[in-house]
């Protein structure tokens, strides 16, 4: 049996005047929430659970509209039209399908939203393990044994730099272009990266997070704030980390998180108002 507990935190940041990021921790999207729950190792009783953050793209209005109709056209598809019918990766693959057709319907329906899009990043866990999915540069990563590994590949000019040889990483972080993305969420050419987890051991936490947070804090700084404590505490430590370190964008994290102390016993499943 592995206690899990889930908190997730968006916050506008210090300059912009208007939140384009959405967050969902399972069934509800919100500015902050948590969950706790557990799963038996060969659960099948219940639905994987959805934890994603999409962060909005075509300014303050656009970005929002784009970033909470992803979020809740992703989880009404995954839910409702194959998430215990169809494999893992390919109903999260059609959720990803119908949310990029809902945002490019809106734009179109709605001159004022021409443009608008969203990177996505989350995570589907079940009892036996975990798929990672994304789209832009928003991230996945897993903390082990206080070090961070980055899951997903940025879908970004500098990353194809990188990949091509032409920039080395430490270039790429100070490029121009760095926020130049090249697949998002209401684009004719999206795709969605799903991939199986790494095997989850014992300890292990996930962290999901914009580009408001990794674009901000050094890994040193990352993998400090994300290893201990509640995943309250980790998810508020790490946008505090992106605050004080200018906060120039919205910031959104979701950290996902083992109990390991018999003495946190959770009831099954249970909503917590953490």
């Amino acid at each position: 049996m592995r206690r899990f507990e889930v908190y997730g935190w968006t916050d506008c940041g210090k300059v912009r005047a208007a939140n384009e990021d959405h967050i969902l921790v399972d069934r509800s999207i919100a500015n902050s929430g948590g969950l706790a729950f557990e799963f038996a190792d060969d659960d099948r009783l219940y639905a994987p659970l959805l934890f994603a953050v999409a962060d909005g793209i075509g300014g303050a209005a656009a970005g929002a509209v784009a970033s909470r109709l992803c979020l809740s056209t992703f989880d009404a598809q995954y839910h409702g039209a194959g998430g215990t019918d169809m494999p893992i990766e390919e109903a999260l693959q059609e959720a990803g399908a119908h949310a990029n057709r809902a945002l490019l319907d809106a734009s179109s329906q709605h001159p004022e939203w021409r443009g608008m899009g969203c990177t996505l990043a989350g995570v589907c866990l079940a009892g036996n393990g975990y798929s990672v999915f994304h789209a832009g540069d928003s991230r996945v990563y897993r903390i082990r044994n206080g070090f961070a590994k980055q899951l997903t590949v940025d879908d970004t000019v500098t990353q194809r730099a990188v990949e091509a040889g032409l920039l080395d990483v430490e270039e790429a972080e100070h490029a121009d272009v760095r926020h130049t993305i090249t697949n998002s969420v209401g684009s004719p050419s999206f795709s969605l990266h799903v991939t199986p987890g790494p095997e989850w051991r014992d300890g292990d936490a996930l962290l999901i997070c914009s580009d408001g947070l990794h674009d901000l804090i050094d890994a040193d700084t990352l993998e400090k704030a994300a290893t201990e404590g509640t995943a309250e505490t980790r998810a508020r430590r790490l946008v505090d980390a992106a605050l004080q370190a200018g906060g120039h964008d919205n910031v959104s994290v979701i950290m996902v998180a083992q109990i390991l102390s018999s003495a946190n016993s959770l009831n099954m499943r249970e909503r917590n108002s953490l």
